[in-house]
């Protein structure tokens, strides 16, 4: 029987995604608490290996939403992966 791994978002430190036929990569940072609640920093870069990674988007969102969100980008193709190198 094949066993399902899934894939959750940890604020623990810094995690990537990846998707290979968009030539993108997301990184997710948690931010520190504060008496807003918990946040994460989405950043979206354009990446085609072996060129360095483009900026294209920052946007800053609750954990809860960045939990949505990753789980929503798993389930839609996109890959976990290590920091793209820069």
């Amino acid at each position: 029987m094949e066993s399902k791994i899934r894939q959750t978002y940890r604020p623990r430190g810094h995690r990537w995604l990846v998707n290979v036929d968009q030539h993108k990569v997301v990184e997710f940072q948690p931010e520190e608490p504060t008496a807003d609640g918990q946040w994460v920093t989405l950043r979206t870069f354009h990446w085609r290996p072996p060129d360095y990674p483009i900026p294209e988007t920052r946007r800053r969102m609750s954990r809860h939403k960045a939990i949505e969100a990753w789980e929503t980008m798993v389930k839609t193709g996109w890959r976990r992966c290590s920091p793209p190198v820069r």
